[in-house]
């Protein structure tokens, strides 16, 4: 016996809702997730004494930090620039769905 509720074009609705406002939040959180580990590779790239003072001199310590400074920037451009290309991609979506007649 089915005691499941006929699928109505109301639940549709709230159904494809809640699945754009899903895909909205886990976007969030991935940036956020991304611009927090990036600004930890910031801090990181300035923190403590020399990595490790006995190789090269001390040489290999000015490396180990610019490359943590690079990437930590590189994650922040590229997230700046995924959450602007999302945007675009919702807000051309919005302008097809609800200002254009097909």
């Amino acid at each position: 016996m089915n005691r499941h509720l006929p699928s109505s074009l109301i639940y549709d609705n709230w159904r494809g809702l809640l699945s754009i406002f899903g895909k909205i939040i886990l976007g969030i959180v991935g940036v956020g997730l991304a611009l927090l580990f990036g600004f930890w590779l910031l801090l990181a790239s300035n923190m403590g004494p020399a990595y490790l003072p006995n190789i090269l001199g001390g040489a290999l310590d000015f490396w180990i930090r610019m490359m943590l400074l690079g990437l930590g920037l590189g994650i922040w451009l590229i997230t700046a620039l995924w959450i602007i290309w999302l945007v675009l991609r919702y807000g051309q979506h919005f302008i097809k769905s609800y200002f254009i007649k097909r």
